[in-house]
């Protein structure tokens, strides 16, 4: 059926011409392509310290920012030297102690641990928090625990940091 009138011939013309794309079509393709993660990606976690044992996290972190500055170095901040205090724990696993006391104080500090990292060592199938039973936030507290302890008796933070 041909239209009498040339404007309505003109717009028929135009539609045949543009072939409409399904949604379903794009949406495909985007989801064939995966992004690959960065490999500086971070897993945030924290675990729960009581007042005095933020006391002394909080001043080893002043010795190491003195030390640092007496260096030249840039200070160094709390959590980056909380996820070094467990890096060296995941390293030197012979100094770690299982057994500390363990209670949710509800309040916090945190670790920025690299992802790949954490998924081998600490959350991952066959992590530390597995094989040990324990959650992981109390790994966590464990280890830097053990870490902490071994540096009141004797240990050396340069060896940390």
């Amino acid at each position: 059926m041909e239209y009498i009138n040339p404007l309505f011939k003109e717009q028929r013309l135009i539609n045949e011409k543009q072939k409409p794309k399904l949604i379903t079509d794009n949406y495909d393709d985007k989801t064939k392509k995966a992004r690959k993660t960065r490999i500086d990606k971070t897993h945030k976690l924290k675990f729960p310290v009581t007042t005095i044992e933020k006391m002394k996290l909080q001043s080893l972190c002043k010795q190491v920012q003195r030390a640092q500055k007496n260096k030249g170095l840039e200070p160094i901040q709390q959590t980056k030297l909380n996820t070094l205090l467990l890096q060296y724990g995941l390293n030197n696993q012979h100094i770690l102690i299982w057994d500390w006391p363990y209670q949710d104080s509800k309040q916090y500090m945190h670790t920025n641990l690299i992802e790949n990292l954490f998924e081998r060592e600490i959350g991952g199938p066959f992590g530390l928090a597995i094989q040990k039973g324990l959650s992981e936030r109390k790994t966590v507290y464990m280890i830097i625990m053990s870490v902490l302890k071994w540096l009141e008796g004797g240990g050396n933070i340069e060896q940390i940091v």
